[in-house]
């Protein structure tokens, strides 16, 4: 199937993105940056200028601007439950960044544990779910870690069950890498972890712009994601289970509420940004409609029920459509890289594993440092990222730390074909 098919529309896509409009020597610049943060679209651009121009106030104020305030609040946080299949909004908090809200939860947790008590953190993770947990050592906490399958870059799950036992208190893993796209079975690690009574810590952070996200199926404990890395503003966003949000000892200011989602909500929240979200839930909900209006058979029967179903409906169809987009632009990314003499990718490779991954790839090549290849291609208007993109653990378990870690290209749904072959081209004239 064409990925330009009539199915899948990039440009009416596109078209959301002025970003993407921005030129380098008269050609497009490329963004093949994703994983760092991805460019926002209109909606969510002009939610944050048109807060800020009629609405910027703070709360619990007698006047019309703070009410619009606590009802747009209302409004992103059960559009946050929807985005990830929660039950209410109030089971959402909004932070400065994922890692904030990680090292938030993680000394409460802290406070619950008795020394000897045991988290496990893996080696294929982002430091932002690492370092947090490592804290606790200082509390008493044992840290336990899972190893990586180095050939493929996937969790050794055997090292998962022989680390889990009767002290083990959180379990903290990627839904997936940020650095090679393994994509983790989270619901099986979830079956795994609870046996032992322990809670389940999931980093969504890299998944979230490219998969359908429900809490429920995946039963998790806390999920964390960045809305910044699904075309939203600078924010990291926490769903946690109603109990353990209402009873985990949080650290906050007196007079903030003990009632959820305050008391997880340290000081005064980003409100443009909160708007400027709520503005990509709506670009997202369109293009689950869109692409209902643009599918055909049983599929537009899905996608229209999907419309039905509300808002949570049409961010499950718009997830749906960017994994099956994504999916085919992986294929043509790795069979585009596989061409280049001297380029080693890191991770799954295998098309027939194409749905164990995201369309995140990490490579190097021989006699080219990977901040060289980032330079030369940044040079021609094509952004990517080198180095460990915080995967610590993952790019010394690999063998890379000492030569610069990787090269890191990361396609979303927005990318093109076309955006492809320019990377490949440029990295073919680098590799002579």
């Amino acid at each position: 199937m064409s990925l330009t098919a009539a199915r899948y529309d990039v440009a009416a896509i596109r078209a959301h993105f002025p970003s993407l409009a921005r030129e380098l020597d008269g050609r497009p610049i490329a963004y093949l940056d994703g994983p760092a943060g991805t460019q926002v679209p209109l909606e969510c651009i002009d939610a944050i200028a048109a807060y800020l121009r009629t609405s910027n106030a703070n709360l619990h104020g007698h006047f019309a601007t703070s009410a619009e305030t606590e009802s747009m609040l209302q409004d992103v946080h059960a559009a946050g439950a929807d985005f990830v299949g929660a039950t209410s909004g109030e089971e959402i908090a909004f932070g400065a960044n994922m890692t904030t809200l990680t090292f938030a939860v993680s000394r409460a947790i802290g406070r619950t544990l008795s020394p000897g008590d045991e988290i496990v953190v893996t080696r294929l993770d982002h430091d932002g779910n690492v370092a947090p947990w490592l804290a606790l050592e200082e509390r008493g906490a044992v840290i336990r870690w899972v190893e990586i399958q180095p050939d493929d870059c996937t969790l050794d799950l055997d090292g998962l069950a022989a680390v889990l036992g009767p002290r083990t208190r959180v379990v903290a893993i990627g839904m997936a890498s940020n650095a090679v796209g393994t994509i983790n079975p989270v619901r099986r690690i979830a079956d795994m972890v609870h046996t032992t009574g322990a809670r389940l810590w999931v980093d969504a952070v890299h998944a979230a712009p490219h998969l359908p996200i429900d809490v429920v199926s995946l039963d998790a404990d806390y999920l964390v994601c960045s809305p910044y890395k699904f075309y939203g503003p600078h924010l990291g966003m926490l769903w946690g289970r109603r109990g353990l949000l209402e009873t985990l000892p949080a650290y906050k200011v007196r007079p903030a509420p003990d009632e959820l989602p305050g008391r997880w909500e340290t000081g005064t929240q980003s409100h443009e940004a909160l708007a400027g979200l709520l503005g990509t839930f709506r670009y997202l909900e369109w293009l689950g409609v869109a692409q209902g209006r643009a599918t055909g058979g049983q599929e537009a029967a899905d996608h229209g029920r999907a419309s039905r179903m509300g808002r949570a409906g049409r961010l499950r169809a718009a997830l749906g459509a960017i994994r099956d987009y994504e999916r085919n632009m992986t294929l043509a990314l790795l069979e585009g890289l596989a061409s280049i003499s001297g380029l080693a990718v890191h991770g799954i490779t295998e098309p027939e594993r194409v749905d164990e991954r995201c369309p995140t790839v990490g490579f190097t090549m021989a006699g080219h440092a990977p901040a060289e290849i980032a330079a030369f291609l940044g040079a021609r208007g094509i952004a990517t990222w080198d180095g460990d993109y915080y995967a610590h653990e993952l790019i010394r378990a690999i063998g890379l730390a000492e030569t610069g870690g990787m090269l890191r290209v990361g396609l979303v749904h927005y990318n093109t074909v076309a955006e492809i072959d320019r990377l490949v081209e440029a990295l073919q004239e680098l590799a002579g």
